[in-house]
């Protein structure tokens, strides 16, 4: 039986993510592109609501281009946010074509810097970058997700006194982007012995440490990092928890299961990656009383229950916490059960290992192991 013709000569599927990440609505995008508003969402939904000329004409408009079929930034500078969880699951299904590279510099206004959104321009090898402002309470969400969110190199000002509002108004015009051109001249990067100097810059900075636990030191000058450091104490974790941002995580991840969670013989379990320590779950699984158990359910009430999930084995351990534990990294206890098998840390990783001497420090014990298919997942003897 032959395949039905394709409706576009190229995968539309990324387009309603990348359009959720713009500051405008899809309404005032159709309205300034001269497109009717159902129209463009009967495209976004597979229909073909507009002609093969149409389409191309609208994706050069939005800054994209198309390689085998596939959308592609354009060189350009592409302006985004992310303000809500929609904009954070958005962000994360964006296909490679569509992510801007893994480097990052800090961008702020140079008089006054505002705390309402975390902006960050992604620094490229070609012409193809990313204005990304991010709402504070979001932004570990997504750091957690992409390490290089926080390692930022430089500081960069809106050049001219130009606000965020200013560079977004932009947009919409003959395109939903700034060509490359014009978006150098948006930002400019102050000469070091002009850094950190301006007590504005250093009060940001000392909040930036204080709530956001990012290290403000690569762009402050060496004497003036010293002093916050000295003041706010040492480097920021990276295992940090924002509350905020732990709030959002569990409101995100438990809006995709059907139904309510607080029913009595029902509870939501966190999904923890090992590996590498990650402060925030990427996942969650709801479980019943007669899975679970009378004990293993009291625990998962208290939010005392995770799952840590082995990519590379395909296995997830249902672990249980020494205290209520719903973010960050677990409080460290002693155990004396040697031969079970519980969660540890070592150096900077997380892994399940038996406890091989009296007393050892752990992290969590394990009450049952499952593996996990691509099709199916079923549950497995616990081991002991």
């Amino acid at each position: 039986m032959s395949r039905p013709a394709l409706s576009y000569p190229v995968d539309l599927e990324p387009l309603s993510d990348f359009y959720l990440l713009s500051p405008w609505s899809l309404s005032e995008m159709a309205r300034r592109f001269g497109l009717g508003r159902s129209n463009l969402m009967g495209l976004l939904r597979g229909e073909r609501t507009i002609s093969n000329d149409k389409l191309m004409a609208l994706l050069r408009w939005s800054g994209l281009e198309v390689v085998d079929r596939k959308l592609r930034l354009a060189p350009a500078l592409h302006v985004w946010r992310v303000a809500s969880a929609n904009h954070l699951e958005a962000f994360a299904r964006l296909p490679v074509d569509l992510q801007p590279e893994d480097g990052w510099d800090l961008v702020t206004e140079a008089d006054h810097p505002r705390r309402e959104w975390i902006h960050i321009l992604s620094q490229p090898r070609d012409a193809r970058q990313v204005l990304l402002s991010v709402r504070p309470d979001y932004y570990p969400l997504l750091r957690d997700r992409w390490p290089g969110l926080g390692r930022h190199h430089r500081l960069h000002y809106f050049a001219g006194g130009r606000k965020y509002d200013e560079i977004a108004g932009q947009l919409g015009g003959e395109h939903l982007y700034i060509p490359p051109g014009e978006g150098t001249r948006l930002f400019t990067d102050t000469e070091a012995k002009n850094r950190g100097k301006a007590p504005e810059i250093n009060e940001w900075a000392r909040w930036l440490r204080q709530s956001l636990h990012l290290d403000t030191s690569p762009w402050l000058l060496p004497e003036v990092a010293a002093e916050e450091t000295q003041g706010g104490g040492s480097t920021p974790s990276a295992t940090s928890v924002h509350p905020e941002a732990c709030q959002h995580a569990w409101t995100a991840l438990t809006h995709r299961l059907d139904t309510g969670g607080t029913h009595a013989d029902i509870c939501n379990v966190p999904v923890f990656s090992l590996g590498n320590i990650h402060p925030y779950p990427v996942g969650m699984v709801r479980l019943d009383r007669s899975f679970l158990g009378e004990k293993a359910m009291e625990h998962g009430k208290a939010q005392r229950l995770r799952f840590y999930k082995d990519e590379t084995a395909g296995v997830m351990w249902l672990v249980v916490m020494h205290s209520e534990s719903p973010c960050g990294l677990p409080d460290a206890f002693f155990s004396d059960r040697i031969g079970d098998f519980a969660l540890v840390r070592q150096g900077d990783s997380l892994l399940v290992d038996r406890i091989s001497a009296p007393g050892q420090n752990i992290l969590g014990r394990v009450l049952s192991r499952m593996a996990v298919y691509e099709t199916d997942a079923r549950q497995i003897a616990a081991p002991g």
